[in-house]
């Protein structure tokens, strides 16, 4: 007796203009680059969705933004057309084998200078495979880990781990924070520091953050009151605003030297006590991918700790 094997088949072609519209951002924008009709293109994501029982995108204003199922298939999509242009390569010769990406989840405010120096153990290995980085909300980035849909995440905090699931955390190290500003504001700040940072304007990153939480602590403790005029998530933006003369910011003593870079940006004093950590989260106790081992190896050598008189560079230390 013969059995009629039944298969659910996925349309390629649907699943293709779904990630060019994903790109794109709008159904027109992505017919104008596929040569398609903006009706022809609605009415193959329609089909796309129903084959999925989901909705891909949400309309908001003119533009469509992707739903949580939707941001997951077009992980998967990148996935599938990365490799069929792969097995293309293969079959004229012109690579040995399949590469296995590795992939990479980053919470955000990670300044994107250390990022990328935790990363390069990765991005140096070029038989490990592309290197696939994600950046998304703490949330999000934990439940694509428990999956298995990202092989490591990093971050400045332990995450709780999903109910029913075990995740490890392992410490990367962690680097001092240093207060800079510029010129005229920088010598005022540090004429009777911490004390005279009572009287300066402030950049800092918002009050829900683990590192403004640090900082917080350490201006009670030594009895400052700040005046904050801009709070800033993104490490580059927020040195962009106080090379400009904005307020007094923070910097992490391992990019200390993008600081001292930048234009008549002078250094204050080192917050003593306060220090941000940096992990990386996996679902294994043991890290056994080799890639993800150099990257883990390599930083915690960039994040050996400094010690108080390396943190003081100058000026009074408080």
């Amino acid at each position: 007796m013969r059995h009629t094997l039944r298969v659910d088949w996925l349309n390629y072609h649907h699943l293709f203009y779904f990630s060019i519209i994903a790109q794109e951002g709008s159904l027109a924008a992505a017919a104008r680059r596929l040569h398609l009709t903006h009706s022809t293109l609605s009415t193959q994501l329609r089909a796309l969705e129903q084959h999925f029982g989901s909705a891909l995108f949400d309309r908001k204003g003119k533009r469509l933004v992707l739903t949580p199922f939707g941001s997951e298939a077009a992980a998967y999509a990148a996935d599938i057309f990365r490799l069929g242009e792969e097995l293309g390569e293969l079959s004229r010769g012109r690579v040995a084998a399949r590469r296995e990406r590795v992939r990479i989840g980053l919470v955000a405010g990670l300044p994107k200078t250390l990022t990328h120096h935790l990363l390069a153990p990765a991005l140096d290995t070029p038989e490990l495979g592309t290197v696939l980085i994600r950046q998304h909300t703490m949330e999000s980035l934990v439940e694509q880990l428990v999956t298995g849909r990202l092989h490591l995440l990093l971050t400045n905090h332990v995450p709780a781990a999903p109910a029913g699931s075990r995740i490890h955390a392992h410490l990367l190290g962690e680097t001092g924070i240093l207060l800079y500003a510029r010129g005229r504001l920088a010598r005022k700040a540090a004429r009777k520091f911490p004390a005279s940072l009572s009287d300066v304007p402030f950049v800092l990153p918002p009050p829900d953050t683990a590192l403004r939480k640090r900082l917080d602590g350490w201006f009670a403790q030594h009895g400052v009151s700040v005046d904050v005029r801009a709070e800033i998530e993104d490490a580059g933006l927020m040195r962009v605003f106080g090379s400009f003369g904005r307020g007094v910011f923070p910097v992490r003593a391992a990019l200390r030297a993008e600081a001292e870079d930048l234009h008549d940006v002078t250094y204050v004093g080192a917050c003593h006590g306060v220090s941000e950590q940096y992990y990386a989260v996996t679902t294994d106790r043991t890290i056994k991918d080799p890639a993800l081992a150099a990257l883990v190896e390599s930083a915690r050598k960039h994040l050996l700790p400094l010690t108080p008189a390396q943190l003081t560079r100058r000026g009074n230390s408080g």
